[in-house]
């Protein structure tokens, strides 16, 4: 296995609040996207957690949160 070190590890990192973006409640979410490790989303209203895939398209962003499980 090889790895880069990476000169300022937290130049790549993206964070950003979305508000009333959370699928549960409604309430703001707070998203934090990194190279390596992907994007994450959180409510600080109802401590939902989720993981995000994020796009970029010509006119904008693109938010999809990944399903778990179906009931």
């Amino acid at each position: 296995m090889t790895a880069t070190p990476e000169n300022n590890p937290g130049e790549n990192i993206a964070e950003f609040t979305l508000p009333q973006g959370c699928m549960l409640c409604g309430g703001a979410v707070s998203i934090r996207s990194t190279p390596g490790g992907g994007s994450h989303s959180y409510c600080p209203h109802c401590h939902w957690l989720s993981r995000t895939r994020l796009r970029m398209h010509k006119n904008g962003l693109e938010i999809a949160y990944a399903t778990q499980g179906n009931a």
